[in-house]
């Protein structure tokens, strides 16, 4: 494995330590049990993503197709304002603050790609930038369908 892509390997894993942490920490500070279990949910993503990368740093990175599916943008992030603070959040905020999250990723692993000499790497990289943007893509289909879907 290239000494790049095993860096960013590492740094995908710790990204996904540290949103496993985000949304964990988040459950014990809403009492809302809509916002509780989907930080659940949020948090267990984030481990199977995390030993998804374990298995590729083992050396099974040769063998994974890098399909860079184009994910739409549905950018509701930028129309919607919110705390990225978790403390007390009701359902709403939680979404708000998980879509912004999501989008951080998604912005780190779109610049990194820039950064990399090795086609792996930067293949990897587009790989992962479309990953977190379906996340967020799902977020923001949640949050659309529960606050805006027509009665």
């Amino acid at each position: 494995m290239s000494k790049e892509l095993d860096e960013l390997i590492e740094t995908a894993m710790y990204k996904e330590i540290a949103s496993n942490a985000f949304y964990s920490a988040g459950m014990r500070q809403t009492e809302d049990r809509g916002a509780i279990a989907l930080l659940a949910e949020l948090a267990d993503e984030e481990l199977g993503h995390l030993a998804k990368l374990k298995k590729l740093k083992e050396g099974n990175w040769r063998k994974t197709p890098w399909v860079n599916k184009r994910v739409a943008d549905l950018k509701l992030n930028s129309y919607i304002s919110g705390s990225d603070q978790l403390e007390g959040a009701g359902l709403q905020d939680v979404l708000i603050s998980a879509i912004k999250h999501e989008q951080k990723a998604v912005d780190f692993y779109s610049r990194m790609t820039s950064l990399f000499r090795n086609e792996t790497a930067k293949s990897f990289c587009q790989w992962l930038a479309q990953q977190e943007l379906s996340h967020k893509q799902k977020l923001e289909k949640f949050y659309d369908d529960y606050f805006y879907a027509e009665n």
